[in-house]
């Protein structure tokens, strides 16, 4: 049941949320590099939830 619940996609993909919810947060503080990377890790996480195993879901 744990295999379902705790995947890597559903991993990458809740990492991709909470740095979405971050970056703007960091622009407002004026940590643009921290904003920057964020931005990076999103769409690094997003691309993984979304080609977890090579594939295409």
């Amino acid at each position: 049941m744990t295999h379902k619940i705790f995947n890597a996609s559903n991993f990458y993909g809740a990492i991709a949320f909470l740095s979405m919810l971050a970056a703007p947060a960091a622009v407002e503080g004026e940590m643009y590099i921290t904003a920057a990377a964020l931005v990076v890790i999103l769409a690094g996480c997003a691309h993984l939830s979304i080609r977890e195993g090579g594939k295409r879901k």
